[in-house]
């Protein structure tokens, strides 16, 4: 018998029924659902209660109306709409025009040189207010009861005399704002921090400046005193000793009271931290009170805030003390300014010879560009702008990506301060700094930097042509 191979069966195959499936039943009819009826009866029951309820509401409002009709009378109208409804009444209909509408002013269009010198008049305006002399208070004194005889005919209810106050009014033991006492010690030989600012003051007003004043007789204070030694004849020491204290006299009252005013608060402004937001700024005003008040009295902020300890935030009317280096005696005119790089400093001389001015000054870093030599005034410029070479300043300049020089507004934080003096060597030139405390201590790029109070009193006392000697 052959071998019959088997059947391949498919994989997971449903096994075939042998019955077929029963018959659905057909589906029944839906049966309506009871209580339709019921529910449209309870609706317009509703419905009559809800007209009915709005005809008793109507009918309470219009009864007035109603009697009157019925009494033949007119129904009352309110007082407030009478004169209206007779104003419109004899008005004849008006069609309202609307008012045109104000058409705004339309801005001058200006190039950029008119923008830049109408940014200039503005700073130089607000520069000019920061550099008047400070209003001065004189500080309170307690005077002593004069006694007062009465006389006959004197009644009893009469007022005493006034006390007048002395010429020279000393500070009081504790000053406005419960700051610390300032009063020079008693004995005129003890060079304490209070007697060496005195005598820093005392020479500070008639222009023979140690830079800034700190109650410290070191470098800047011990050149500027050989300078005022030598213009009086005196043993040129340095120091204070009797001889130049005696030619000094005697200081007398150092401090003053100083009232915050509302322009010294309006004269703050955020720091520019790029030169390209400087380039944007309006102008380069003080950054904080410490430095704008240390400005003012031509010293140091820590100087100042050693003498108001109890000064934490600044407003208008807040006092403060400070170094009286006003008044001050006249600016004089200078023949000629002599340099000499090895003291840093620069001296006004005037048509003898004399020393009538001294200053502390920076000098270039790089000793290849020192000058040497005759040079002359070439320009006189207040509040100058300063433009930023980007040769001069590459690494800066790389780092912001600056290609092309920008012009920089003017104000006391202007790289140039508040003053220029251009020379007759290209370039260079006498101006003032952002960074007073800095004079002596750190180097320029080749210019001669003073502080900005100072750099002001030789742009007074010069004129173009005049002579500046510069000196090893």
């Amino acid at each position: 018998m052959p071998f019959r191979r088997p059947r391949p069966r498919q994989l997971n195959a449903t096994p075939r029924r042998k019955t077929r499936p029963a018959p659905q039943s057909p589906r029944r009819p839906r049966t309506p659902r009871k209580g339709r009826g019921n529910s449209i009866v309870l609706y317009g029951i509703a419905a009559a209660l809800v007209v009915t309820l709005a005809g008793i509401i109507v009918l309470y409002l219009e009864t007035p109306k109603i009697k009157a009709w019925l009494a033949g009378e007119q129904p009352p109208i309110p007082a407030q709409n009478t004169a209206s409804t007779q104003a419109t009444e004899s008005a004849p209909p008006v069609n309202p025009v609307p008012a045109p509408k104000p058409v705004p002013p339309v801005a001058p269009q200006l190039t950029e040189e008119q923008r830049l010198e109408h940014m200039k008049e503005k700073a130089n305006a607000e520069t000019e207010k920061l550099v008047q002399p400070p209003v001065l208070k004189p500080l309170p004194v307690p005077h002593p009861a004069v006694p007062v005889i009465p006389s006959p005919s004197v009644t009893a209810t009469a007022k005493p005399a006034p006390v007048l106050p002395p010429v020279a009014e000393p500070i009081t033991a504790m000053g406005p704002g419960g700051a610390p006492a300032r009063a020079l010690p008693l004995d005129p030989n003890k060079l304490d921090t209070e007697r060496i600012a005195a005598y820093q003051v005392a020479l500070e007003r008639i222009h023979f400046s140690c830079g800034f004043i700190d109650g410290d007789q070191g470098m800047r204070t011990q050149r500027m005193l050989r300078a005022y030694q030598a213009s009086r004849g005196l043993s040129v020491t340095g120091f204070l000793d009797d001889e130049t204290r005696a030619a000094i006299g005697e200081p007398g009252e150092p401090f003053l009271s100083y009232v915050v005013t509302p322009d010294d608060i309006a004269s703050i402004m955020p720091k520019p931290k790029t030169w390209r937001e400087k380039a944007k700024a309006t102008r380069l005003g003080y950054n904080d009170m410490w430095e704008m008040l240390a400005e003012k009295f031509h010293c140091t902020r820590a100087y100042l805030r050693a003498l108001n300890r109890d000064v934490k935030t600044f407003t208008a009317g807040t006092e403060v003390i400070g170094p009286k280096v006003f008044p001050a005696a006249p600016v004089p005119k200078a023949a000629s300014l002599r340099i000499i790089l090895g003291e840093t400093s620069i001296e006004a001389l005037d048509a003898n010879g004399k020393v009538i001015a001294f200053f502390p000054c920076s000098i270039a870093k790089d000793k290849n560009k020192r000058p040497n030599g005759v040079l002359t005034v070439k320009s006189v410029v207040p509040n100058p702008d300063y433009t930023f070479d980007p040769a001069l300043f590459a690494a800066d300049a790389k780092a912001e990506g600056i290609t092309k020089k920008m012009v920089l507004p003017p104000g006391p934080r202007n790289p140039v301060g508040t003053a220029w003096i251009g020379l007759s060597l290209p370039g260079y030139g006498i101006h003032g700094t952002p960074a007073p405390e800095s004079i002596s201590s750190t180097q320029s790029h080749g210019c001669f930097r003073l502080a900005n109070w100072n750099a002001e009193k030789v742009l007074k006392m010069v004129k173009v042509g005049t002579p500046v000697d510069v000196q090893p």
